[in-house]
């Protein structure tokens, strides 16, 4: 069986920071990791994992 995913791709910045800033506030991150995201990346890891 073939399937077409046509969703999108994305990569997500994901920065560790103490709190939440409110507006006006300026916070230095602690660390920052990156992901793949976006719809059409979690639909074919799901596709994927159900081994179709």
């Amino acid at each position: 069986m073939k399937i077409n995913n046509f969703g999108s791709l994305n990569i997500d910045y994901v920065f560790n920071v103490d709190h939440i800033v409110i507006p006006g506030e300026t916070l230095s991150s602690t660390g920052y990791h990156i992901y793949a995201g976006g719809k059409g990346n979690n639909q074919s890891i799901a596709i994927a994992r159900a081994n179709l």
